[in-house]
């Protein structure tokens, strides 16, 4: 479709990882990746991509700024089909696309503009530093050196620099890592601003609460593998964890099972003198049916799934299998392969 900038088509990348032999101290062998992964990205939106450590984002944001080559698969930009447009994937992939990696460690005596200026050095085209560093707000930051910056400053150098040449489509690799709530809300501007400008964007995310409100679609991956895509609310009532309310109260913990002809109690804690209880699809009067009997309700909110619930619900596993470490350098996608290891 014509507002597709960018679409990836039965993707896949393994990273080498060493197997050596007594014979062959070099050799390698076929470690974790992506695999046939499908999406396309639309102009002036934001995609949110998480996942836990391991699962594949930082390798499929390389792949899309064209720092890694592809195993196999079709990329398309704007519609084009990049390995018919008789350039290098790579260098057509670096033209259109600014890549924010994760806390590039910015240091030394070199000044702001001094370091804007040597990449710029690096573009074919022209590039006003003083006008990407107005853009992100670091003008007044211009001559200091780059030791002297805070964490939330060093992260809109790194966004300064992914917006040269304009790119079309901007990939940042958790942005908000780091930063107070303050600098937060000000990245969380400059990505809105970019979209309602028509700048297409992917946010590299560890967790999905910190997206709402600012994302259009989410893609949950795993193991390198698309496991859930769609609006938040859309992937939450596929799998079930929508329409849930958490509640808390003062006093003895009320008859829940008596007081609610529909709804399911998911969970529940009580002591001497306070409540909680989550429930799901718990009707339109549950909260006047707890008063009316009496009982005291300190607050009530929406209970919004955690990471660990998405993947677990997305992929049928259970939390020990999910983990929220690195997996092991032989993970093996969830689908079944052929391939020889």
């Amino acid at each position: 479709m014509a507002d597709e900038v960018i679409e990836l088509i039965d993707i896949s990348f393994r990273h080498k990882i060493p197997n050596p032999k007594f014979t062959n101290p070099w050799r390698t062998r076929k470690g974790p990746g992506i695999f046939k992964m499908n999406f396309s990205l639309k102009k002036g939106k934001i995609l949110g991509l998480v996942g836990p450590n391991g699962a594949g984002k930082t390798t499929l944001l390389r792949i899309l700024a064209g720092i890694i080559p592809i195993d196999e698969g079709t990329i398309k930009l704007n519609g084009v089909d990049l390995t018919l447009s008789g350039g290098a994937i790579d260098e057509q992939l670096r033209l259109n696309v600014g890549h924010m990696p994760e806390q590039v460690r910015w240091s030394g005596n070199t000044s702001v503009i001094e370091t804007l200026n040597q990449f710029a050095e690096m573009r074919k085209e022209s590039v006003s530093s003083m006008k990407l560093l107005t853009l992100v707000g670091l003008a007044t930051k211009s001559n200091s050196a780059l030791d002297e910056l805070s964490q939330g400053m060093r992260q809109r150098l790194s966004l300064a620099i992914a917006l040269m040449g304009s790119p079309k489509i901007i990939l940042l690799d958790e942005p908000f890592n780091g930063l107070d709530p303050v600098a937060a809300k000000s990245v969380e501007k400059m990505i809105r601003e970019l979209a309602n400008n028509g700048v297409s964007i992917i946010i590299s995310s560890h967790q999905v609460s910190g997206l709402v409100g600012l994302i259009d679609q989410l893609m949950l991956i795993h193991r390198g593998q698309i496991v859930a895509e769609g609006t938040i609310g859309d992937i939450e009532s596929k799998l079930g964890l929508d329409n849930r309310i958490e509640i808390s109260g003062r006093g003895k913990i009320p008859n829940l099972a008596q007081l609610f002809e529909t709804g399911d109690i998911l969970h529940t804690e009580n002591s001497d003198d306070y409540w909680n209880c989550t429930i799901q699809n718990p009707g339109p009067l549950a909260i006047k049916t707890i008063i009316d009997h009496g009982h005291d309700i300190i607050e009530w909110k929406k209970k919004s799934p955690d990471i660990v619930e998405l993947l677990c619900h997305a992929t049928g596993l259970e939390i020990e299998d999910i983990g929220m470490e690195l997996q092991s350098s032989n993970m093996m996608p969830l689908r079944s392969t052929t391939e020889e290891e």
